[in-house]
């Protein structure tokens, strides 16, 4: 619903029962569009602070090749040529349409773009009808997931329960940082798909 606040300026209020969102807002798990983002800081970077150019931009570069790898990973794995011959994973959110998008990795998932949101029974036995259906092996949940939370599904299907990292909140090791957690994620999609190294 439409408000006002105390200058008269009008504010969006979701209400409870609606996702304040539509879309994913995931894109940093897609390399190619986080390196674009990148870009964007750099030139702003260089535009407020052009005597540090050189080391933004050396930065930025070093930072930008290892996207490219991890980029290079996916599609080694899951490209047209790729080791994954299942390319259908099982999730507790909704939050990897960039995935989908950009290398073809289909994501059935329990909750929609919110995971705080309750699933109903209906749409548990949505996707335990897809799992079983299309004989998927894993259930991918966040690190701050309880597991519990899926038992209903782990009960019913036997799948296996793996981590993605969604990067919404600072992982639980210190020493994991963005490009961590994205080899992480590109490694246990392999490995929770059966994909041959």
């Amino acid at each position: 619903e439409d408000g006002h606040d105390e200058d008269g300026d009008s504010t969006i209020v979701a209400d409870e029962d609606e996702e304040a969102f539509d879309y994913d807002p995931h894109s940093w798990l897609d390399p190619i569009s986080f390196k674009a983002q990148a870009q964007l800081v750099l030139d702003a970077l260089i535009e407020v602070f052009p005597n540090g150019s050189e080391t933004f931009t050396a930065n930025a570069n070093a930072f930008m090749a290892e996207l490219d790898k991890i980029h290079v990973g996916y599609v080694n794995a899951f490209g047209p040529s790729g080791t994954c011959t299942n390319k259908t994973a099982a999730a507790n959110h909704n939050a990897y349409s960039y995935i989908t998008e950009r290398y073809g990795v289909e994501f059935v998932t329990v909750h929609g773009l919110d995971p705080e949101a309750e699933p109903t029974l209906a749409d548990v036995d949505k996707v335990v009808s897809k799992i079983n259906e299309d004989e998927i092996n894993v259930l991918f949940i966040e690190e701050y997931t309880q597991a519990s939370s899926v038992d209903l599904i782990v009960q019913a299907t036997n799948v296996q329960v793996m981590y993605l990292y969604t990067m919404e909140k600072a992982p639980s090791d210190a020493n994991d940082d963005y490009l961590s957690m994205m080899n992480k994620n590109l490694n246990n999609l392999m490995t929770g798909l059966g994909c041959a190294v």
